[in-house]
């Protein structure tokens, strides 16, 4: 097995691994370590069913399992196993096979919404629209983007949570069962500090979310809202970017806990089907000795 970093703020290539075959205890470290360091490893070329997605997930921790169908309002049943998220515009019957359709997804990581985070994440593409058609997927590195912080932003984040809305998907559309949002002061959801250091690296990196109805807590809803656009502004910057073009039998799995990531619209003509898997991840805390840790070893790589 050989890893190959992506020239990139995030990210590295794995050649010479068949995932359809069980994985080695030599390779299942390098990988974690592989992960670890770049946050998001790519697998090309990989003619894998579901059972060995899920095996590659475990190799990160405990499956988390997605809503059941029928909290998932107006998606029909999937014959995938109960460990899969299917990913998909496709409808039978006029009825979605999976969720998040054809549109544009916002930045944002998974889980956010919940008191336990979603930890590493993985997509495999099925069925893939041409390039040209769009439905690329973005990566940032968080751990970077709190590196780079002026000054007086950094030092404002310390010791400050973010209260992370429930009531909106990815797709801005109210969740089953949600009252709109007008004043996110006011909005329900747990308390995430914007500052999170990650059990593994010991390493600080930004925790913003998504950020439609987020409120920093403990002030103004106008300066809430003027401090979060600058935090979204400064992460979401061409360099700290990995953007991928999908090809069929691709795999892509990152680390949720320290990267943001969004789905760029594609052509609804074009069918889209990619499985996905989730590891539980962690409740995010900033550590007693934040202002006194080492940056992530990435951003630092990257820029060599």
């Amino acid at each position: 097995m050989r890893v190959a970093p992506l020239p990139n703020a995030l990210g590295a290539e794995v050649f010479d691994l068949d995932l359809s075959k069980p994985i080695s205890a030599e390779d299942k470290h390098k990988l974690i370590e592989a992960y670890n360091f770049h946050l998001l490893l790519l697998f090309r070329d990989q003619h894998i069913q579901d059972d060995h997605l899920i095996c590659l997930a475990k190799l990160f921790g405990e499956i988390k399992l997605p809503p059941a169908a029928h909290e998932r309002a107006g998606i029909q049943k999937s014959d995938a196993r109960e460990e899969i998220t299917v990913v998909s515009n496709v409808k039978v019957n006029g009825i979605p096979i999976g969720e998040l359709g054809d549109g544009e997804v916002i930045w944002h990581s998974d889980y956010s919404f919940k008191e336990i985070i979603g930890g590493m994440r993985v997509l495999h593409g099925l069925k893939i629209p041409p390039n040209e058609a769009g439905g690329k997927t973005e990566f940032a590195n968080m751990y970077l983007a709190f590196d780079e912080l002026n000054t007086d932003l950094k030092n404002y984040v310390f010791g400050k949570l973010i209260k992370h809305d429930i009531a909106y998907d990815t797709n801005r559309a109210l969740r089953l069962g949600a009252e709109p949002v007008t004043d996110p002061s006011k909005g329900k959801g747990p308390l995430h500090p914007i500052v999170s250091t990650h059990p593994e690296s010991n390493c600080n990196s930004l925790f913003l979310g998504r950020r439609l109805a987020h409120y920093i807590m403990g002030e103004s809803l106008s300066n809430s809202e003027k401090i979060l656009d600058q935090l979204w502004e400064h992460s979401t910057q061409e360099k700290y970017i990995y953007r991928h073009e999908w090809n069929e039998n691709d795999i892509v799995l990152w680390d949720n806990r320290c990267t943001i990531h969004r789905r760029t619209p594609f052509d609804s003509s074009y069918d889209r089907i990619l499985h996905a898997a989730q590891v539980e991840g962690h409740k995010p805390f900033e550590a007693t000795n934040s202002r006194d840790l080492a940056a992530h070893p990435r951003g630092s790589f990257s820029t060599q």
